[in-house]
């Protein structure tokens, strides 16, 4: 395989913000990402490997010449750290490679260790079709010429039930207690709310935090529900006419916390 020259980013994995999941995304759909997120900055990237194992690759801040005071921009482009393509500047990253034993590597900047042993940042690079997948995560092709294949994630659309679809909507907080505390039967010092959707996700909303609902249903009246932030959390319950009941753990257990909705 010969990877000198330019290459045009094809797809990268990005961070799914709806399941907090990764997952691959075309050229086309990271430029259209909203421009607070970060990912945006991957869309048109490029990378340019030398015939003497240097390289970089280059990712779009977004910003023209005239975004940036005149002297900043000297600087960063004497550095060689921006540089200046069709109007547009671009970040660039060194990215050196080699080749062993008939493997392309890239060296991915990785350092550290794990459970003791250290970190190789050599990466090997996978030839698909006309196009190469750097690291696991980058792919690219060739400038100017046409990916023969095109990495994506592609969702599974999963048909909601007439039960779901009745059940989508949101949902108000009417109290949360403890299990086994009386006393914080009436505890509502934040309000807490959530909104279901009929395609299974969702958005919880309490503590101040738009919290993803990746995953949600109801079967026969009884509620399954998972909460991703930092990490997840499981909540069981039961919806009887509108009101909606919680639980983030075994009902029975005193650590138990019920939340209990009111359809809106």
């Amino acid at each position: 395989m010969n990877i000198e020259g330019m290459w045009c980013l094809v797809a990268a994995k990005i961070l799914d913000t709806a399941t907090f999941e990764q997952i691959w995304a075309t050229n086309e759909d990271i430029k259209a990402l909203p421009e607070d997120n970060f990912a945006r900055m991957l869309g048109g990237a490029l990378i340019d490997f030398k015939d003497d194992g240097s390289g970089y690759m280059f990712c779009n801040t977004g910003k023209t010449k005239a975004d940036v005071p005149a002297d900043e921009l000297n600087a960063a482009l004497e550095s060689g750290e921006v540089i200046e393509l069709d109007g547009s500047l671009f970040v660039a990253q060194p990215k050196n490679w080699k080749e062993e034993g008939g493997v392309i590597y890239t060296d991915s900047g990785e350092h550290g260790e794990v459970l003791g042993e250290a970190i190789n940042p050599w990466k090997p690079v996978e030839e698909l079709g006309n196009t190469i997948i750097v690291e696991g995560r980058y792919q690219f092709a060739p400038f100017g010429m046409t990916p023969t294949e095109v990495k994506k994630t592609v969702k599974e659309v999963k048909e909601a039930s007439a039960e779901v679809k009745a059940a989508a909507g949101t949902y108000k907080g009417i109290y949360k207690k403890f299990i086994g505390d009386p006393d914080t039967a009436k505890e509502t010092d934040k309000e807490f709310s959530l909104e279901l959707k009929e395609d299974g996700t969702g958005t919880s909303n309490r503590d101040n935090l738009n919290i993803k609902v990746p995953t949600w249903d109801v079967v026969n009246g009884d509620v399954t529900l998972t909460e991703k932030f930092l990490g997840t959390i499981d909540y069981t319950g039961k919806l009887e006419g509108a009101t909606l009941t919680l639980y983030n753990g075994d009902p029975e257990n005193a650590f138990t916390c019920m939340y209990v909705f009111e359809k809106a």
